[in-house]
């Protein structure tokens, strides 16, 4: 039966045992569970995300999805507008407040139109209308991570974003996550690159370089862009000192949190050689999945946040040939 069990902690820092824990699209029966942990959980956009597309595959299957323990530390997922993108009644414990300058609820993206109004409203709902460099940067990341899906998963649900912006406890950051159940990146990059068709792992490090993928219409890469959308965005969580992720078919990768200044500031452009951690597991997840963390208080650091990333950047030698991957 397919079903979501949702950790304690769902968190980026918690992704390895999160996925372990789960096999998301098992065969199914005419149902589909999301199980939540009765005591107390918590749950960052990364899980909220996966779990609304995957809630939409379930029921595009013609699954109903039921939850079990919803308790009231299902408050939080129900304030992110979980539940609504289940199809489950669930009403929260306490009153609802207003949601500007904290959070941006699940919301399902599937046109240009769409991803219009997030990046409008991301100014209003983080609150950042007076830091240019804090706000310039955050749309841009959810700009191309949604532009991605749109141009790449071919799924009919589109995808599914959130962020929440965490002021109450060190250190202030943005974290955002989008996810989607479509034909993942392997899948796309195999009709160029047929070596890394296989390779989930692979593909995930040829999509994060800037330049491999802009010979393909759509994906992580335009002709405008050369594939650098990906890699712009691993390196704005870099220069911050935050987390990036990404998460297709049976691998995943996870840039690890800055220790010092001199790897927040050193950037490459093979993501493998930063500080990392790379997965693969014995069940995949059908689409992708990006999360990122944004330390806002670290932007202000750096005068001219995107030209410090351009001119930070090593020079890449172009590749010729057949790719390899040690």
């Amino acid at each position: 039966m397919a079903r979501f069990i949702v950790p304690t902690n769902a968190t980026i820092n918690a992704t390895k045992s999160f996925l372990l824990e789960n096999n998301f699209f098992a065969p199914m029966m005419g149902s589909a569970i999301l199980t939540l942990n009765p005591k107390w959980m918590h749950m960052e956009p990364v899980a909220l995300s996966m779990i609304a597309a995957w809630g939409a595959w379930c029921r595009r299957q013609g699954l109903t999805i039921t939850a079990e323990n919803l308790t009231k530390s299902s408050d939080y997922a129900a304030r992110m507008k979980l539940f609504e993108h289940l199809g489950i009644n669930y009403q929260p414990h306490i009153t609802e407040h207003e949601e500007a300058g904290r959070f941006i609820p699940i919301t399902n993206v599937k046109t240009k139109q769409d991803v219009r109004g997030i990046i409008a409203a991301v100014s209003t709902l983080m609150h950042l209308e007076d830091d240019m460099e804090e706000l310039a940067a955050i749309q841009y990341c959810m700009s191309e991570l949604l532009r991605n899906v749109l141009e790449h998963s071919g799924s009919p649900d589109g995808a599914f974003v959130c962020a929440h912006n965490y002021t109450e406890k060190q250190p202030h950051r943005v974290t955002i996550a989008v996810a989607d159940c479509g034909c993942g990146i392997a899948s796309h990059l195999g009709r160029k690159y047929p070596e890394i068709l296989n390779d989930d792992l692979a593909a995930l490090r040829y999509a994060m370089q800037p330049g491999v993928t802009g010979a393909i219409p759509g994906m992580y890469g335009t002709a405008d862009n050369a594939g650098a959308g990906l890699f712009f965005t691993r390196c704005i969580a870099k220069g911050t000192g935050g987390y990036f992720q990404i998460l297709s078919g049976n691998s995943a990768y996870r840039l690890r949190r800055a220790r010092n200044a001199e790897e927040q500031t050193g950037l490459h452009t093979d993501p493998f050689d930063d500080r990392s951690d790379q997965w693969r597991f014995p069940t995949a997840w059908q689409g992708t999945v990006v999360t990122l963390e944004i330390r806002t208080d670290m932007i202000a650091f750096f005068d001219g946040f995107f030209d410090w990333i351009r001119e930070h950047i090593p020079a890449r030698v172009p590749t010729k040939g057949k790719i390899k991957f040690t």
